[in-house]
């Protein structure tokens, strides 16, 4: 039972049902949602619609049941009506056997104990073969899928009406169509107008599917109704507006929900309530496409039968035009609209007058409350001027019949010979009457459909200005269109692994406020407080493609005049669902871009500790005359420096950048243990490389060395470098001489020895080349003498930390300015001269060639020298004048 039964069941409770439905929106689901609106709202219950099909559903597709949404609400609901393919057999037999009150609309599945409601698909089809072979048709196609039950049984019928006229049935005749679509049906004609067309009529099985067969033949060149006459089924608004004018069985889509909405009170009030429910009621709007041409007509088909002789014309079309009104439901609207129209008809025949301006005003205007659909007009003025003709017959019959008693002939003015125009203008004036009731209702759907492009713009770049906060809080959402609205997301539940729960994240209206934030199982969604108690609450997913999002609620009306599927609620949702993709790839982008930043400074760090490593190298190389080697491992490539080749007898422009011009000079006793501390190394391990093996030299001859190294991690934890040196260890004649050690950096005036600077060049020219945004500048400077101590130290003071400088001459300086670029050198340049005094000159050094290509270390300086040498000798001979001064 449902949660807000829990009260108990009883007569003036009001009932909360849920509708589940494929959409909720166009001709046939929502003049069915309109009917069930009627019935429910007319005694105060409220009515929830689910739409169970993602909210973007291709049209074309429709309706082969696509990907289905699990249903949420299905333990709020005191019973529940399925629409239709809305749940796949499984799911509905499974909801059937739990005992929850439920009512299915359409043709159920076998072995069901839920009572069904169906329309009247017999008798309609009956009443559209029998018009057509009233035609003279002998030869008629069906067209349709018939995967969809309702549609299976408008086939079997169509085969039954047939050989009730003694046709043969043709299993070419059959159309079949992939779905009840135009694009469908278009297809068909065109291939069968190739073919050539085998039939001389065809009954479509949905309206839809008519409308794209006329289409394709009038593509293919053949007309109709001269080639091919063709009848639809369901008398939506879109057959209206073909041209010709569809001819088209209307099933009382509305009827059928009213009386869906009969038995699921019924049941949920504990009566017993079962088996199938057909309606015994369509109706047959005739127009053009048929082969008609005396406008548009209604008759009413009763258990498949029309009429030969209709007793009450006006009557039949008007329950048949007027059987669409929304809103609450007034069964009597229709009779009493029939009531005055026959009243002021027999008041104009009997009096040759015109009805008084405000009886007509009145006429108009109820006329317009009825919501009168396309064509309407057309269908109502015969059925008049009919009505006034049997007004005139009883009339003149009344006169007969007092003529022959004693107290004489009645006059009625309007039968006199010279009143005829008098009452053909006073009719036509009741005619004027119902064409402005009719044409209000036109002009309201005009400017319903103009707001609703309004409204659907706005939503639209709302939905594309919203930031989450926004989009969640439904600010984006016209308030005059919606009573309530709630926004609920799919989030994982802590409680339970693999499980699912609603967020409520968004409340417009209603008494739903304090429920942002609160998590609920889809079964409970939406609770009570975000519903519309007074109107329909529509609860749509939140879907786009495979996404899914959550269910947008939305208390509304029904749309029962689109002729599309895809009615505002649907747009909502599906634009929502799209925006909500959208924040969550802007804000992975922005995660991404965060990410990518921290990388990079991780990189610079990396590249900043590996400049470190690489100094330390240097520096131990040019105390100690190691060689020194640094290792790319995700290049594959091995830098060697000048030592190590000259350790091994070798000029350094001999060797490649390869590993194996040091794994092939290893002793073949050594090469195994030399390659496992490389793959240690490789693998991860922490500490550092230290193996002695012997190298052989250029000479022939073997020499003892020891090589240690360092490994450098990148971001991920993997190895990006090896750094390390190679010495000759042990009495070896063959060894180099090593060179007197001294020292590398100038502990008083923190000038680098000049074999430091260069290396410190060259890595920098290196790292320009692997990373283009890397900048680097030299300046030259000059003193007129050498340079003093304090000088030098302020020079030092105004160097950052990654800087260096090296004496050039015996009065000039270098310096070396890392990851700046010409306009940082120019400032920089100032600032030195500033700090130096009018003693010094700064000179910024070009490190390109005219064309952009970087020069090599030694080019560099030798441009330091060109200009120390000029700079020096100016310096000199202004410090002597100077002096003579």
């Amino acid at each position: 039972m449902s949660i807000w039964a829990q009260a108990g069941r009883g007569p003036g409770r009001t009932l909360t049902i849920g509708v589940l439905c494929p959409v909720v929106g166009g001709y046939y689901f929502g003049r069915m949602l309109a009917g069930m609106a009627r019935v429910l709202r007319s005694e105060g219950h409220r009515l929830v619609a689910v739409q169970t099909y993602p909210a973007d559903i291709d049209r074309d597709e429709f309706p082969v049941p696509p990907y289905r949404r699990a249903a949420p609400g299905l333990g709020r609901y005191d019973g529940l009506v399925v629409v239709t393919t809305a749940l796949a057999d499984a799911e509905l037999r499974r909801l059937d056997a739990t005992g929850t009150p439920v009512v299915t609309l359409g043709v159920p599945p076998d072995d069901l104990r839920a009572p069904a409601v169906s329309p009247d698909n017999v008798g309609g089809v009956r009443a559209a073969v029998d018009h057509l072979v009233e035609h003279g048709h002998r030869s008629i196609g069906f067209l349709g899928s018939t995967d969809q039950r309702d549609i299976a049984e408008r086939y079997d019928a169509f085969r039954d009406a047939l050989a009730a006229h003694g046709l043969e049935h043709a299993p070419e005749h059959v159309y079949r169509t992939r779905d009840n679509q135009e694009a469908a049906a278009e297809a068909v004609a065109r291939r069968l107008a190739e073919q050539g067309m085998a039939t001389t009529a065809t009954l479509a099985a949905t309206d839809r599917n008519a409308v794209g067969f006329l289409r394709g033949l009038h593509l293919s060149g053949l007309d109709a109704p001269a080639v091919q006459a063709v009848v639809g089924f369901d008398n939506s608004d879109v057959g209206a507006r073909t041209w010709p004018r569809l001819t088209s069985v209307d099933p009382m889509h509305d009827a059928v929900g009213e009386r869906a909405a009969e038995l699921v009170l019924a049941r949920a009030r504990g009566e017993r309530v079962g088996g199938v429910h057909r309606l015994d009621v369509s109706a047959l709007v005739m127009r053009e496409s048929c082969g008609c041409a005396r406008g548009t007509r209604s008759t009413v088909v009763v258990a498949g039968s029309a009429p030969r002789c209709d007793p009450d014309p006006l009557g039949t079309v008007a329950r048949v035009v007027f059987a669409r009104a929304d809103g609450v439901r007034n069964p009597g609207a229709t009779e009493a609209w029939l009531t005055m129209v026959r009243q002021l008809v027999e008041a104009s025949v009997a009096t040759a007058q015109q009805p008084p301006a405000t009886a007509l005003r009145a006429l108009g205007d109820r006329t317009a409350t009825l919501r009168p659909g396309p064509g309407a007009l057309e269908q109502l003025v015969p059925a008049l001027r009919l009505e006034s003709v049997r007004v005139r017959e009883r009339l003149a019959e009344r006169a007969a019949a007092a003529a022959t008693r004693e107290d004489g002939p009645a006059v009625v003015a309007g039968l006199e010979p010279e009143a005829a125009d008098a009452v053909e203008e006073a009719i036509s004036e009741i005619v004027v009457a119902l064409a402005r009731g009719c044409a209000h209702g036109d002009l309201a759907r005009a400017g319903r459909l103009e707001q609703d492009l309004v409204d659907q713009n706005l939503v639209d770049l709302e939905l594309m200005r919203a930031d989450g906060e926004s989009l969640r809080r439904l600010d984006w959402m016209p308030r005059a269109r919606t009573s309530t609205a709630a926004l609920a997301l799919w989030e994982d539940d802590p409680a339970r692994p693999g499980e699912r729960v609603l967020r409520v994240v968004g409340v417009r209206g209603g008494a739903g406020e304090n429920l942002v934030g609160r998590t609920m199982p889809s079964q409970e969604f939406p609770p009570p407080a975000l519903t519309d108690p007074r109107s329909l609450t529509v609860v749509v997913p939140v879907a786009f493609g495979r996404s899914d999002r959550g269910f947008l609620a939305v208390g509304g009306l029904v749309d029962s005049r689109a002729t599309s599927t895809r009615a505002r609620y649907n747009h909502w949702a599906a634009m929502l669902a799209v925006a909500l993709e959208a924040e969550e790839s802007l804000t992975a982008l922005q995660d991404q871009r965060r990410r990518l930043v921290e990388e990079a400074e991780r990189e610079r760090a990396l590249a900043h500790d590996v400049a470190e490593v690489e100094e330390r190298s240097a520096l131990v190389s040019i105390a100690a005359n190691d060689g020194t080697w640094d290792w790319d491992v995700d290049a594959g490539t091995v830098r060697y420096s000048e030592a190590w080749a000259r350790t091994v007898g070798l000029d350094r422009s001999a060797l490649a950048d390869d590993p194996r011009e040091w794994f092939s000079r290893v002793h073949p006793e050594d090469a195994r243990r030399v390659h496992a501390a490389v793959a240690a190394q490789l693998s991860g391990t922490r500490e550092p490389l230290d193996v002695e093996h012997r190298i052989r030299h250029a000479d022939g001859d073997y020499l003892r060395v020891r090589c240690r190294a360092v490994t450098v991690h990148d971001a991920g934890d993997r190895p990006a470098r090896l750094v390390g040196a190679m010495a000759v260890v042990g009495d070896t004649a063959s060894s180099p001489v090593l060179p007197v050690e001294r020292p590398f950096v100038d502990v008083e005036t923190g000038l680098v020895v000049h074999e430091l600077f260069v290396d410190r060049l060259e890595r920098a020219i290196r790292r320009r080349r692997r990373l283009p945004a890397y900048a680097w500048q030299v300046l030259a400077v000059s003193l007129p003498g050498p340079p003093a101590g304090a000088d030098l130290r302020r020079l030092r003071g105004e160097l950052d930390e990654d800087d260096c400088a090296t004496a050039v001459g015996t009065a000039g300086v270098a310096v070396l300015l890392d990851g700046q670029d010409g306009r940082s050198a120019q400032h920089r340049a100032a600032r030195l001269a500033a700090v130096l005094g009018s003693r010094a000159d700064v000179q910024r050094v070009a490190t390109t060639e005219p064309g952009g290509a970087p020069l090599r270390a030694a080019d560099v300086l030798e441009r330091v020298t060109a200009e120390l040498n000029r700079k020096t000798g100016v310096l000199r001979w202004q410090a002597t004048a100077d002096a003579h001064a």
